[in-house]
């Protein structure tokens, strides 16, 4: 798929993105260093990450991008290549050099980042090695441009933080930009948002210029993340799934489950409400 000018600078400038999935009833949004070319984003990701099983099951998956005052929001299909897998070396070749420039030129885009990955390779876990390391290729089918007026959002305030996280992740995470994902008929979507933290929930504002959003009731994933220019061991996020209920002031993200990331290490917990008894 093309693309026209102004997405086509956004894409080839910026280096992190969102990656949604389906996960079922709840959606799964995780950050991605990758590459566009040839109609299709181009990243890597451990053949022991949750994302790879995801994909094989529902290929159907979005990427958000966000640069000079955009946001780029594509959709498409998802597709695995393994170096392990025969299947997977003889779809590379099938596609000649393309495929091999692709590779050639996702390394130079992400040269820093590949750099500072190798530069603290005694830190990082065995699974995340280059051994274990496998291609995902996402097929575009559809790319939305949001204007600059449509994403004007207030940022949160200093001191918001998210209860559900660990005290050093909620303060790494104070005003950092949000990012809600959603199931459509056409698979997960995303779109930025305002947040404000209210307990363990969330409260959520979409701008108009999103278009049509989530129903009240339906599933969502809330991301908040900061990444590291070429240091993969200081990024910092966390997605908040659950559902969306309506509240006088605004929506609200009733929280069911929190996943949480510093560098590689990773840890998703479910939220138990205390359950209050009429006498």
């Amino acid at each position: 798929m093309e693309v026209d000018r102004r997405t086509a600078e956004v894409l080839s400038r910026a280096r992190i993105g969102m990656l949604a999935l389906n996960a079922g009833r709840l959606p799964l949004v995780n950050p991605a260093a990758f590459r566009f070319a040839g109609g299709a984003v181009w990243m890597t990701t451990s053949r022991h990450a949750t994302k790879l099983a995801l994909a094989r099951r529902d290929p159907h998956a979005s990427f958000l991008v966000e640069g000079e005052g955009r946001t780029v929001v594509l959709r498409g299909l998802l597709e695995t290549f393994d170096p392990r897998s025969l299947g997977s070396q003889v779809r590379a070749l099938l596609e000649g050099p393309a495929f091999a420039w692709n590779l050639t030129g996702y390394a130079l885009k992400n040269a820093a980042y590949i750099g500072g990955y190798l530069l603290e390779l005694a830190s990082v876990p065995a699974e995340w090695w280059p051994h274990n390391r496998v291609l995902l290729r996402l097929r575009v089918e559809h790319a939305r441009q949001l204007r600059r007026d449509e994403t004007m959002l207030r940022p949160p305030g200093a001191r918001a933080r998210l209860s559900g996280v660990p005290a050093e992740v909620a303060r790494s995470l104070e005003g950092a930009a949000g990012y809600l994902c959603w199931q459509t008929s056409r698979g997960p979507t995303l779109a930025p948002v305002e947040w404000a933290p209210e307990g363990l929930d969330a409260m959520l504002r979409l701008t108009p210029g999103v278009g049509r959003g989530p129903c009240l009731g339906s599933s969502c994933a809330l991301v908040l993340e900061r990444h590291h220019p070429y240091r993969a061991t200081r990024m910092v996020g966390t997605c908040v799934r659950g559902r969306l209920a309506e509240e006088a002031d605004g929506v609200r993200l009733v929280t069911e489950r929190v996943t949480w990331w510093r560098g590689f290490r990773v840890r998703t917990l479910t939220v138990r409400r205390r359950a209050v008894v009429a006498v």
